[in-house]
């Protein structure tokens, strides 16, 4: 098995989800593999951590009938539904199959989804501080640190280094953001982290600095990219980091 084809099947099996002919021989390759192994490694630290961190709740029954609500009126009411093309009617099932009979997740848009992104940042952002789980690859070198994530996510982060404007680069590692991987870059502000996760970027994103649980998340965009920066760094220390990683970026 080459590394290309094991990379596509590391999720399914660290959640267990491989045949037994397939999980066998990715487990080989993994036992043998110097770069597949320690990423296979770093994904079930993660699973862990997300499992040991974050609490699961079941949304109540309020939810789910608002939900239920907003589905019909976005689609004109249940009669419309009804008579809605097949696609529609058919988008609209598998709509309120996730959102509702999940029992636990539910449809974020608008203002909702970005506190959601946010909060899960933070978290994300403490767990690295709490778990012993701050990098996969810890290294200063941005052509080391830029090339790890080649083939472990859909978007590739710059990886810039700023020792030079006092903000050095510690390293990277991936994290499970809203159910995918996503890159996170570490810097050090003296004794601060800021963490700097990289996802594809979308219009009218937050662009204002919040404040959450006595950490800031700074959001902007760079290109086709959206840069969110967490850290408890005091407001001026992160700002001047925003300023050096937006200038080193040609954001």
């Amino acid at each position: 098995m080459k590394c290309e084809e094991a990379r596509l099947l590391l999720d399914p099996y660290t959640d267990d989800e491989l045949p037994a002919t397939e999980r066998t021989a990715l487990h080989d390759h993994i036992e043998s593999c110097a770069e597949c192994g320690p990423e296979a490694e770093a994904l079930e630290r993660l699973r862990a951590d997300i499992r040991q961190s974050v609490p699961m709740y079941r949304a109540p029954e309020s939810l789910r009938s608002q939900i239920r609500s907003d589905l019909r009126r976005a689609a004109g009411g249940a009669s419309a539904m009804a008579r809605a093309p097949g696609w529609l009617a058919y988008a609209a099932s598998i709509l309120l199959a996730v959102a509702v009979g999940s029992g636990g997740t539910f449809l974020l848009t608008g203002q909702r989804q970005e506190n959601a992104i946010g909060d899960e940042l933070i978290d994300s952002h403490l767990r690295s501080l709490l778990a012993d789980h701050l990098t996969d690859v810890a290294s200063s070198d941005k052509h080391t640190v830029k090339p790890w994530f080649a083939g472990r996510t859909e978007v590739s982060p710059p990886g810039v280094d700023l020792a030079a404007q006092g903000f050095p680069l510690v390293g990277g590692r991936l994290d499970l953001i809203q159910g995918r991987p996503v890159p996170a870059l570490v810097y050090r502000a003296g004794k601060h982290i800021i963490n700097v996760f990289v996802l594809p970027g979308r219009p009218n994103e937050l662009s204002e600095a919040v404040t959450r649980r006595g950490y800031t998340l700074r959001h902007w965009s760079g290109g086709d990219l959206g840069y969110w920066a967490v850290s408890d760094a005091s407001a001026d220390e992160f700002s001047k980091f925003e300023q050096a990683f937006r200038k080193a970026t040609g954001g």
